[in-house]
């Protein structure tokens, strides 16, 4: 029996599209003995300097200058640009990921990111490796930066990115509409009370879950700030990704606010923070929100950063999937309003339920292992079920 091996390109080991990725390796795994798949993060294997630019460029800008970045970032949208970094740049400072790709021999990339994708497309334009590729988005919407031609086939993230695609250029024959990866572990039931008492909470008080890492570190301090005003006891899980000082931060402010206030930082138990969670606030991330929807969990979404969230931001709003708030100020009163009206906060479980896609990893899945045993991308047309609780697979 031939082993087929899959890489999964992405970018930032401390980042949602991490969770995204692993959902997508368990799924390539799961009732397949032939497939090899293997995680590859583009920021650790690239040179120095080229982790330090990107940082810099993108990282440090966004969390010091988010208005900036934002505009940057709607530039770079309206002008449809179609590459993230310079070709040169790509290719000497991702050299050492390159001969990683080529030594593992991939049939197939998945690339979880337009910068993993410029990088996979200019791999197999240039030999370091000879296999499809395939994009797999984790936003509501698409970005020109996602059209490459190297790219075999697209798994967009909902029907309105796959329109957008179509607008740019890609052909529809080449678009499945997957949903935006997740583990399935977030539709699943759990026993509330517990999981608040295995994360040592009050099984009877209500729970916030602030997920803010990464941009959004700089308005976290305020946020917790203002939940301390909340009209109710709540108890508050705070996720702030990887960076020391963001948690340190943060975990300094339990001895500063009458607050019943609990820190993590990167955690593999979000299923079950959600699962035991009345309320998120998070940023419009793609696959943050897309857990919470799976998990049936009402979410309250903070500004967006750039053009990416503001899409995604706009796509859960006006399907009234989430609630918003305006900066950290309102957000206790916002919070203390949800939690007095039970039947809102019903309605918005019912409505994430509805538009959940908890089988997206698997749909992803399918297609690539589809792919792989396919002579051309025309084989694989048949669309993936869109309902809750409905099969996902596409053959």
């Amino acid at each position: 029996m031939e082993i087929r091996r899959i890489a999964i390109l992405m970018l930032g080991a401390g980042t949602a599209r991490l969770r995204a990725a692993q959902a997508i390796h368990q799924a390539l795994h799961d009732g397949a003995d032939n497939v090899e798949a293997r995680t590859i993060d583009v920021l650790g294997g690239a040179r120095p300097w080229f982790v330090r630019l990107y940082t810099l460029s993108r990282g440090s800008v966004a969390r010091r200058a988010p208005a900036v970045w934002r505009r940057l970032s709607e530039r770079q949208q309206r002008k449809q640009h179609r590459q993230m970094a310079a070709e040169w740049i790509l290719r000497r400072g991702c050299r050492p990921v390159l001969s990683r790709l080529q030594a593992f021999r991939p049939h197939q990339v998945i690339v979880m990111d337009p910068v993993a994708a410029q990088l996979a497309a200019l791999g197999r334009c240039e030999g370091w490796f000879d296999a499809s590729i395939l994009a797999a988005q984790t936003d509501f919407y698409t970005e020109p930066a996602w059209v490459k031609d190297e790219i075999d086939v697209h798994c967009a993230g909902s029907e309105a990115a796959k329109n957008q695609l179509i607008s740019l250029g890609v052909s529809p024959n080449r678009i499945l509409n997957c949903g935006i990866p997740v583990d399935a572990a977030f539709a699943a039931s759990f026993d509330r009370t517990e999981l608040r008492r295995a994360l040592g909470l009050h099984p009877d008080r209500p729970v916030v879950l602030v997920m803010g890492g990464g941009a959004d570190a700089s308005h976290l301090d305020a946020m917790l700030r203002s939940l301390e005003m909340c009209r109710q006891p709540i108890q508050v899980l705070a996720v702030v990704g990887r960076e020391r000082d963001v948690r340190a931060r943060v975990g300094a402010l339990r001895c500063q606010l009458a607050l019943d206030l609990h820190v993590f930082g990167w955690s593999d138990y979000i299923p079950e923070m959600m699962g035991a969670a009345d309320v998120l606030i998070t940023a419009p991330c793609g696959v943050t929100t897309s857990e919470a929807l799976a998990a049936g969990l009402p979410m309250v979404l903070t500004p967006p950063s750039s053009w990416a969230e503001e899409q995604n931001f706009k796509f859960l709003v006006e399907r009234r999937l989430a609630l918003a708030v305006a900066g950290p100020r309102p957000v206790a009163s916002v919070i203390s309003g949800m939690l007095d009206v039970p039947k809102q906060l019903e309605e918005l479980r019912d409505r994430a339920r509805e538009a959940a896609r908890p089988d997206a990893a698997y749909s992803v899945a399918q297609v690539a292992r589809a792919l792989l045993e396919k002579e051309t991308y025309i084989d694989l047309l048949a669309p993936p079920s869109q309902g809750f609780g409905e099969p996902a697979y596409l053959m």
